[in-house]
């Protein structure tokens, strides 16, 4: 499911540009009305909303939208680079991580620098550093903002705003509330390596050691939807979605985790899909060995959903997959 697929099945609720983009807002606003020129870049983490950006962008500009898909060609961008206003979501989908894969992107390019009219453009944050690093994206764009991550009260009045009804919340049991375990990766002697599990407070429960009064129980849980969803609106919004019941504890609040470690291959295939957020399995096929293999335990993980030769990044497994192919130092 795509940053705009979730926006239209109900994951992303409505939130304002300005809290999105921070400290960045200024910069984006500054080219809407004109104050400066050159092609934009909005990046951002997958889920984050940055629909919302690039729908306030086709606002202002009264700009044509055009929404990239897996397998779209450059002609599909080219019939819209008119000299009119356009804003374009997903770029991403421009490139592929195999050889000869950039030549859609290098032809983008190369048009974009031809183009006065103003251009949006909107990217996965991490296809846009694996593109900066191998391809010096950078410069191609004179301004980039970035969507920001969100507060835990931001978060909490976001999401519960979508609902009727809320859950009691309810606290942990005393001798376990506020520890959560990680895991880290100790590499060993040649590649051998071990998996270390850490116990960590959680930032609610370490404040709540120095207070007088017991924590509430609902910003124990909203503390922790923020962090294990690194304050990502989309993301925390699924994790929330993803719990059953009425009633709710800190503890209920987790994203789909692997009981073993992915192999080089398996994380190698999740970070592309992390960066594209979808891809069409057959472009997979000549990267990825044994990818049936692959695929199959990385959806019994709950990691990607494979549906009609489309393989989808489950949002909740943002955190896991990023954590995982950062891991293992995958770009």
């Amino acid at each position: 499911m795509s940053d705009r697929a979730v926006e239209r099945g109900g994951h992303d609720p409505a939130v304002d540009v300005p809290t999105l983009l921070g400290d960045d807002y200024e910069a984006f606003e500054a080219i809407l009305s004109g104050e400066d020129a050159g092609p934009v870049a909005v990046v951002g983490e997958p889920f984050s909303g940055r629909g919302s950006v690039l729908d306030r962008a086709v606002r202002a500009l009264d700009a044509t939208r055009v929404s990239l898909d897996p397998g779209d060609g450059i002609d599909h961008i080219r019939a819209q680079l008119d000299g009119a206003p356009v804003v374009i979501e997903d770029c991403q989908h421009l490139y592929e991580r195999r050889i000869g894969g950039f030549e859609k992107l290098s032809a983008f390019l190369d048009d974009l620098a031809s183009v006065d009219a103003p251009v949006v453009t909107g990217w996965n944050r991490y296809a846009w550093a694996y593109l900066a690093a191998v391809q010096a994206l950078g410069p191609a764009f004179p301004v980039r903002v970035e969507v920001q991550s969100l507060s835990a009260d931001r978060i909490a009045e976001l999401v519960l705003a979508r609902y009727d009804e809320m859950p009691a919340f309810l606290a942990d049991d005393p001798e376990q509330s506020g520890l959560a375990v990680t895991t880290r990766h100790e590499l060993g002697w040649r590649d051998w390596s071990v998996s270390v599990p850490i116990p960590t407070l959680d930032p609610v429960a370490v404040r709540s050691l120095f207070s007088d009064s017991d924590p509430d129980p609902a910003d124990v849980t909203f503390g922790r939807l923020a962090a294990v969803s690194n304050g990502n609106l989309g993301v925390a919004t699924a994790i929330w979605e993803a719990r059953h019941g009425s009633e709710v504890r800190p503890s209920d609040i987790a994203v789909p985790t692997s009981d073993r470690d992915l192999s080089r291959e398996e994380a190698f295939c999740l970070r592309i899909v992390l960066a594209k957020e979808r891809v069409d399995r057959a472009q997979l096929t000549d990267i990825v060995d044994e990818l049936d293999r692959v695929l199959g335990r990385l959806s019994r993980d709950g990691l990607v959903t494979v549906e009609d030769g489309l393989v989808e990044l489950v949002p909740a497994a943002v955190p896991t997959a990023v954590a995982t192919t950062e891991r293992g130092r995958i770009l």
